[in-house]
């Protein structure tokens, strides 16, 4: 919703890096350096295949190879936010404390090797570069059935192209193959083959702890995320075509929050809406990284999908029901103001899901659908109402 950590997705892992619980965190790779410096105060003595592996990521993921991968990032719809953090109300949230627990026996070591040097991204470089839903690995796994009803009745309800968007998952299982580690180490951070291919299965090797989980533990696609080639000729490993991919572990979050039912159908509905904001030219190629734009998208993004899911047409769910998802789902959250991938605030999401929910509620006849262009229209005259400080809001 990439977090996002990487892509205009879900965002879950903006939190990541700052779980206070846990070791000092950063978000690979937006804030892998300052990490850095503090690397020698997170790293203990208790134990040497990780400590030794933590030495050759540092000498082969160069600060230069972690530029590259940002660079990457950035060109996938990462912004910068300029707003107060201290206008707006941010708290704990059950999804952070999901993550606790579940990363609970992570070393500190094991964080270094994850987020700073990029692990927690390679499920998700691996299925953008190279993925397509015809390859059996990147088949949807968990929700396939409910994912795939979900896909067809969007194509059907948004007046846009969507023949052409590629409907997949990423399956962290991926970290256990050193052929597809070894391809991403070289396509996403340029390391070359012949050291990707050594460095590939010491990685393996140390993913393959029990406590990973055979790459299946859910913090290796704890996101979702869109993509377009905005009309350039695909190229596969440089230039993917049209997608969108549900990370594994972001569904089995929240089946085990107990939002299986709903969260599915949620999530995927905001990644379509990415696409169509690329269809109508809410995000260019000019405007993927201007500031402003990432909160503006992902708060359309998030008015689509309720609108969508609360529509007669669409999905026709019970707003009671979404609207618990959606404020578990908003404090994946974001109160990370200065993060590249800042979403907006659990509050102003929660507007601009309300909004549209209000919007589909007062039309005449119910069976209408707002075409995408009226619905922008609509969504940006409300956007400065949504986006206002809260103690504004609370003082209105």
């Amino acid at each position: 919703m990439k977090p996002t950590r990487m892509w205009s997705a879900v965002a879950a892992a903006t939190l990541i890096g700052s779980l206070a619980a846990g070791p000092a965190l950063a978000a690979h790779p937006q804030a892998a350096a300052p990490a850095a410096a503090r690397s020698a105060q997170l790293v203990r003595a208790d134990d040497a295949k990780a400590q030794a592996l933590l030495a050759r990521l540092r000498a082969t993921i160069t600060p230069e190879r972690l530029a590259r991968s940002r660079e990457l990032a950035q060109r996938h719809g990462l912004t910068r936010e300029a707003i107060n953090p201290g206008d707006y109300q941010c708290g704990p949230t059950v999804f952070r404390d999901w993550i606790r627990q579940s990363t609970a026996d992570f070393t500190s070591v094991d964080w270094m090797i994850l987020d700073n040097y990029g692990v927690l991204d390679y499920a998700a470089y691996d299925a953008m570069l190279f993925g397509s839903s015809s390859d059996p690995a990147y088949r949807l796994g968990a929700h396939a059935g409910v994912l795939d009803k979900t896909f067809r009745k969007l194509r059907g309800f948004w007046d846009i192209r969507s023949d052409d968007i590629d409907l997949m998952a990423m399956h962290g299982s991926m970290v256990l193959d050193p052929v597809r580690v070894s391809r991403v180490l070289q396509v996403a951070f340029g390391v070359p083959k012949a050291q990707a291919d050594s460095l590939a299965p010491a990685l393996v090797d140390y993913l393959s702890d029990p406590k990973f989980q055979g790459g299946n533990h859910p913090i290796f696609t704890l996101n979702a995320f869109a993509f377009t080639a905005f009309g350039r000729e695909v190229v596969p490993g440089i230039i993917p075509g049209d997608r969108i991919i549900m990370g594994d572990g972001i569904l089995r979050a929240y089946d085990e929050l107990g939002f299986g039912d709903v969260a599915p159908q949620a999530i995927l509905a905001h990644e379509f809406g990415h696409h169509v904001q690329f269809e109508i030219g809410m995000i260019t190629p000019d405007t993927i990284d201007a500031p402003e734009t990432t909160r503006r998208t992902e708060l359309h993004a998030d008015a689509s999908a309720a609108y969508f899911l609360s529509h007669p047409r669409g999905l026709s769910m019970q707003w009671k029901r979404v609207k618990q998802f959606l404020s578990v789902f908003y404090t994946i959250g974001d109160c990370s103001f200065t993060s590249p991938g800042h979403h907006g605030t659990p509050n102003q999401r929660m507007r601009a899901a309300e909004w549209a929910y209000q919007l589909q509620e007062s039309t005449r006849p119910k069976s209408l659908i707002y075409s995408t262009r009226e619905f922008q229209r609509r969504f940006d005259a409300q956007l400065p109402i949504i986006v206002a400080p809260d103690k504004v809001t609370a003082a209105a």
